[in-house]
C-alpha cells in the first residue's frame, strides 16, 4: 500500500511533487515513490490554478482545493499517513516585518491548523504516522506571546502532547540536489506508538550519496553551478521575463555584467572540470560595484550606514561559477534581489524554476506573469522534497520508497 499524503498550504506543488517523484531534473531521474497525494489545499488562487494545471501532480486524480484551511473541516480530509505543511513563512522571514505570531493577517499561528487536523485524526483513532513542516530559518528566533518560548519549541510541545517525537533541522537546499543556497527549517514528527524513535536527518545525506545526487558538500557540486543550470534553455517554455521599472533598470545597468561575460558559458558544457575554471568565473557583482557618486540617495544611505543595514547585496549578480542564492517570492521586479549574471534583466520564469529544481515540463503559463514568480519563490524545491520523502519512507515501517533503481533499507544506519 502506498503512503497516503495530505498536503496543506500546497502552493504550486513543489513539496508534493517531491513526495510523489516521477520527474526528471537536469537529466537525473527522480523515480516515482510509493506514495499517493490524496488531499491538497491552498487559499491562493494562482497557486491553486498552477497546481491543478500540472499533470505531474494531478495524474493520480487529486485536485488542489481552493480554500482557507481555517474553514476546512478536518473530517472532510481523507485519512492520511503523512501530513505535509509549509505554513506561511512571511511572518518569520527576514524579508518581511517579522511580526511572527502577531502577524496582522493571522498567518503566524497557522501551525495550529496542522495541530487541529492531526488531533482530529488522532481522536478518531486514525493516527497519522508522520508529519513534515517547512519554514524559513527566521522561525528559529521567533517567540510566542510570552516572549520566552520559541515558536519551534511551542510546536514541538504541542505535537508531543499528541504523541509525536519531533526533530528539527536547518538544511541548505544545495546539499540535497538543488542549485540554490536556500536555508530552510524542516520539522519531522513521528508517531511515538510506532516504536521507531525520532526521525534521523542523516538519512537525507544517505539518500543523496546512494543516488548520486549533486550536492554542494557531498559530491558533484559542479552540476549545481549557475553556468551549468542555465544551459540549454533555448527551446524551453515559460521563458518570459517581467521587466524592471525604468529607475531600477538604470541601477541594474550601472552595476554592469559579471566580468567573465558570455564567453565563460562555454566552460560549463557537458563533462567540464570545475577545477579548471578560471578565477573570473567565480566573481559576481552587486550594487556595491556602482561608483558612489552614481548611487541613488537610497543606496548612498545604505552605503553610509553599513552596520544599520548589514550592507546587503541588492541586485546581486551571481557568477557562472557560483551556486545561486535564494529565489524569493517577491512579486515586484523592483524588490528582486537577484539579477542575471550577464544580461541587464531579472531571471526569466524558467530560470527561476530551474534554480528551484522544477523540471522543465512543469508548467506555469496558466497564471499571470507576476504570479509565476510568486509561486515559484514560495515553493519547496521538488528535488529536496524527493530526498526528504525518500529518507522518511525508508524510516517508516512496512512500505519503502523506490530509491533510484535500488531498494535500499537504511534502517539501522
Amino acid at each position: 500500500m502506498p503512503k497516503r499524503i495530505a498536503s496543506l498550504f500546497s502552493g504550486c506543488g513543489g513539496l508534493d511533487l517531491g513526495f510523489s517523484g516521477g520527474f526528471n531534473f537536469r537529466g537525473h531521474e527522480y523515480q516515482r515513490l510509493n506514495t499517493e497525494i490524496i488531499f491538497a489545499n491552498d487559499f491562493d488562487k494562482d497557486a491553486f490554478t498552477c497546481y491543478n494545471a500540472n499533470p505531474l501532480l494531478t495524474n493520480d486524480g487529486v485536485k488542489c482545493l481552493l480554500a482557507d484551511i481555517r474553514d476546512v473541516n478536518a473530517n472532510d480530509i481523507p485519512d492520511f499517513d503523512i501530513l505535509l505543511a509549509g505554513f506561511p513563512c512571511q511572518p518569520f522571514s527576514n524579508a518581511g516585518k517579522r511580526q511572527g505570531v502577531n502577524d496582522d493577517n493571522g498567518r503566524g499561528t497557522l501551525f495550529a491548523e496542522c495541530e487541529r487536523i492531526i488531533k482530529a485524526k488522532v481522536d478518531a483513532g486514525k493516527r497519522p504516522q508522520a508529519f513534515v513542516f517547512e519554514n524559513v530559518r527566521g522561525i528559529l528566533s521567533s517567540k510566542m506571546p510570552d516572549g520566552k518560548t520559541s515558536v519551534p519549541q511551542e510546536i514541538i510541545n504541542r505535537m508531543h502532547t499528541l504523541g509525536y517525537s519531533v526533530t528539527l533541522h536547518l538544511v541548505c537546499a544545495s546539499d540535497y540536489g538543488v542549485p540554490q543556497k536556500r536555508y530552510r527549517v524542516l520539522m519531522v514528527g513521528i508517531d511515538e506508538s510506532l516504536g521507531i524513535g525520532a526521525f534521523d536527518f542523516n538519512l537525507m545525506k544517505q539518500i543523496v550519496e546512494a543516488n548520486d545526487i549533486p550536492s554542494e558538500h557531498f559530491g558533484r557540486k559542479e552540476e549545481l553551478l549557475l553556468g551549468r543550470i542555465l544551459q540549454n534553455l533555448e527551446n524551453v517554455k515559460d521563458h518570459e521575463v517581467w521587466e524592471y521599472s525604468p529607475g531600477t533598470q538604470k541601477t541594474v545597468d550601472l552595476i554592469g555584467s559579471c566580468e567573465h561575460g558570455i564567453e565563460a558559458f562555454k566552460y560549463f558544457k557537458d563533462g567540464y572540470n570545475i577545477d579548471e575554471l578560471p578565477n573570473i568565473c567565480f566573481q559576481g557583482r552587486s550594487w556595491k560595484d556602482i561608483p558612489y557618486e552614481a548611487l541613488t540617495p537610497r543606496f548612498r544611505n545604505i552605503a553610509d550606514n553599513p552596520k544599520k543595514y548589514h550592507a546587503p547585496k541588492f541586485f546581486r549578480r551571481f557568477a557562472f561559477g557560483e551556486i545561486n542564492g535564494t529565489i524569493t517570492a517577491s512579486a515586484q521586479p523592483d524588490k528582486c534581489g537577484v539579477t542575471h549574471p550577464i544580461e541587464n534583466r531579472r531571471y526569466s520564469v524558467r530560470e527561476c524554476a530551474r534554480i528551484q529544481s522544477f523540471p522543465d515540463d512543469f508548467m506555469f503559463g496558466s497564471i499571470p506573469l507576476p504570479a509565476r514568480y510568486k509561486v515559484i519563490g514560495n515553493a519547496v524545491p521538488p528535488v529536496m522534497g524527493w530526498v526528504l520523502a525518500s529518507a522518511l519512507l525508508n524510516f517508516l515501517p512496512n512500505e519503502y520508497g523506490h530509491v533510484h533503481s535500488k531498494e535500499i533499507n537504511f534502517k539501522g544506519i
